[in-house]
């Protein structure tokens, strides 16, 4: 089980942080927006491909626009159309900006990139490890996936083995924090001491280490040509998100807040494939809401707050 669930979990069990108010969940949507617009401003004035994808891309085709208890925002860039993305971003908006990037020094282990907001704050669990946690949307990288099928088939199942040791050894460099989420859970305390146990014997390399070694196979394929794409630091990892490159980079339009915003041709098909019937609405206690350890929207909004 990915760290992300557990927390979820224990989110729900109430056990982590506090819940955001409808009022809260608002302003931040308000300013996840600013990000957002700031975002596909730099995209479309550079030429680089961007789509909704996940809960974002949910929210475009039901909502045409936020699922309304959704606290963040998801997109997805080629990795070569990300990384002029990044450079464009440290050099003419550093002032408002600040990047996560994989390749970085201090990448805090992290594998997918996020954008934030200088002057915000915004503590998940999940960003207790951040030392600037500001307000941010994730930028998911778009692979290139090896023509041949043998060459794929050692690409997907070695993206899935340092996509694995990256999470063991997160798992171990938080293990006092982490493990207060598990309790109550017995059948993931197995798993987690398990994955602390790895996380350790591989503690030989730093955190920041696996993350760059884990882009750098997950980005090891350099056709930009070839037939098939994947995003393999989403939920489904390398196979469970390999898609054809015409359906995923081939994209449209569709209204998201008062905005016209991309998605992937396919995006009907790619949200089925994924979340069954997206169109329907879950029941209320079936609605994932984040808790925070704190938050502060600055001269963005209101809150300043600590849980």
């Amino acid at each position: 089980m990915r760290l992300s669930k557990i927390v979820k979990k224990a989110e729900a069990a109430g056990q982590a942080g506090e819940r955001l108010t409808d009022e809260q969940v608002r302003e931040l949507q308000g300013v996840l927006l600013k990000i957002l617009d700031d975002t596909v401003e730099i995209c479309e004035k550079y030429h680089l491909t961007y789509i909704l994808i996940g809960g974002t891309a949910i929210g475009a085709l039901r909502h045409e626009g936020f699922i309304p208890w959704d606290d963040d925002i998801d997109i997805a860039m080629p990795h070569r159309d990300y990384n002029k993305f990044v450079k464009i971003v440290r050099s003419k908006y550093r002032d408002t900006y600040s990047v996560i990037h994989p390749k970085d020094k201090n990448n805090y282990g992290r594998i997918i990139p996020k954008i934030r907001l200088n002057g915000t704050t915004y503590q998940t669990i999940l960003e207790k490890d951040l030392d600037d946690p500001g307000i941010f949307i994730d930028i998911y990288l778009i692979e290139n996936v090896f023509q041949n099928k043998a060459l794929r088939s050692v690409q997907g199942f070695v993206d899935l083995a340092f996509g694995l040791l990256l999470s063991c050894r997160r798992i171990y460099a938080g293990r006092d924090f982490y493990s207060q989420y598990y309790r109550g859970f017995s059948k993931d305390a197995v798993e987690f001491r398990i994955r602390k146990a790895i996380g350790f014997l591989i503690s030989f390399a730093s955190l920041n280490t696996w993350a760059r070694w884990t882009d750098f196979w997950y980005s090891i394929c350099r056709d930009r040509n070839s037939e098939y794409v994947s995003i393999p630091s989403d939920d489904y990892h390398f196979f469970g998100e390999m898609y054809k490159r015409e359906d995923l980079l081939n994209t449209k339009e569709v209204p998201f807040e008062g905005r016209k915003l991309t998605v992937s041709r396919n995006c009907e098909e790619y949200l089925t494939r994924r979340y069954g019937n997206y169109m329907e609405i879950p029941p209320e206690d079936k609605r994932e809401r984040c808790r925070y350890l704190q938050y502060d929207m600055g001269i963005y909004g209101k809150g300043d707050k600590e849980a």
